[in-house]
């Protein structure tokens, strides 16, 4: 029962959390340009929010395990709650530029610790289902927040938008401070390790096989996730003459379907092999990455965004089961906050990567190029999985 408490307060502290920075960060763009951020100063703020996850994430997670989980959690939401009081009271772009990067080091501590936390209350025979349930609160509000956002900036403008945020950080902080018991203050590791021996295990982390097919495993799938976020619009309305509405049908079509099937998902992960599971869902999601350049009309494109989300999902609760495995080996904040920092550098470089093609190539190239490195990458991760248990265990 203490299990199942304290799984509904992570739910929706990070629901809240997601929500309300989805509701946010939707417009985030469009805020900073109204206040007049042009060039360097528009995307500025962009970046060094994604390089402070980037650098902070491993740091975060080993001192998350050094300190203990409820601690770090508290800072968190309290630095977000900070950055969200901030966002409603300035509009001076050189502020919130920092206050970009202190919201990139705060995503960088709350996400650790809650995979952490989530894994500690639950046991092997069930963790995919409670992992993948887990994650609804994630993508739900991913979905969500950028319809609400657009509500609330209709209605009452950005202040409407920051005020949400605000009231949705305070109801995470005081779930947090109420509903996270006081056992989770105790540290999983001994305290103790200087500075060179925790950047020691950082690097140590990373010799292990199974973490390294798993980190080369999500590095490209985020590089294929922000491909798609960034060039599929052009592609629908330029290519494809779909309209807007259309076009945001299909890119909502995947996440619709992965936050449906999420529990699913999970329940067949603790049932079928999980690294099998991984390489199949993988490799399908990167063969119809292939397909996008060559399908044609609204019906077929949207039917193929379905296909995406369905094998999308076939892997997710798998892979996050597999980490928090290697996590209660290695050093759960450690662990996951290694992982968290390579999703981020895929989320930074797929863009930056499909710029390039787009401008070499041509617009097709970018979805190739997603489909070549999604592969590679399920490639690297059973080339990894392969030196320990084998596929099918």
């Amino acid at each position: 029962m203490e299990a199942r408490t304290l799984f509904r307060s992570l739910f929706l502290i990070n629901f809240a959390i997601t929500l309300g920075f989805g509701i946010a960060d939707a417009f985030f763009s469009m805020y900073v340009f109204g206040l007049g951020a042009r060039g360097m100063l528009l995307g500025l703020p962009l970046v060094l929010y994604s390089l402070s996850k980037i650098v902070c994430s491993p740091f975060m997670g080993a001192w998350s395990d050094r300190i203990g989980s409820r601690q770090l959690v508290a800072a968190s939401l309290g630095l977000y709650l900070f950055v969200s009081v901030c966002y409603f009271f300035t509009t001076s772009l050189p502020l919130i530029t920092m206050l970009r990067i202190l919201q990139g080091v705060s995503c960088a501590m709350f996400r650790p610790v809650l995979v952490s936390m989530v894994g500690e209350c639950t046991t092997d025979d069930k963790r995919s289902t409670v992992l993948g349930t887990f994650d609804i609160s994630f993508y739900g509000a991913l979905s969500f927040g950028p319809v609400l956002g657009g509500l609330l900036k209709d209605l009452w403008g950005f202040q409407g938008i920051f005020a949400s945020l605000i009231l949705l950080c305070t109801l995470a902080l005081l779930v947090a401070m109420t509903c996270i018991p006081a056992q989770m203050i105790h540290p999983c590791q001994p305290a103790g390790n200087d500075q060179s021996d925790q950047l020691k295990d950082l690097l140590q982390v990373t010799h292990h096989s199974t973490l390294r097919g798993l980190m080369a495993f999500i590095f490209g799938r985020a590089c294929g996730i922000s491909l798609l976020g960034a060039f599929l619009p052009i592609m629908l309305t330029t290519r494809q003459g779909l309209s807007c509405t259309q076009a945001g049908m299909v890119m909502a079509s995947s996440t619709l379907v992965i936050t449906l099937l999420l529990r699913p998902a999970g329940m067949l992960s603790d049932r079928a092999p999980r690294k099998a599971l991984v390489v199949v869902g993988g490799t399908i999601v990167s063969l119809l990455y292939f397909l996008i350049p060559a399908v044609a009309g609204f019906h077929q494109i949207l039917l193929l965004g379905v296909g995406i989300g369905l094998f999308s999902v076939l892997s997710q609760p798998a892979s996050t089961a597999l980490l928090v495995e290697e996590g209660s080996r290695h050093g759960m904040g450690l662990t996951v906050g290694t992982f968290n920092s390579v999703l981020n550098l895929g989320f930074v470089s797929g863009p930056l990567l499909g710029a390039g093609l787009q401008n070499t190539l041509g617009l097709t190239a970018v979805f190739y190029a997603a489909g070549v490195m999604g592969l590679g990458a399920v490639a690297l991760f059973a080339a990894n999985i392969s030196t320990e248990n084998g596929l099918w265990s």
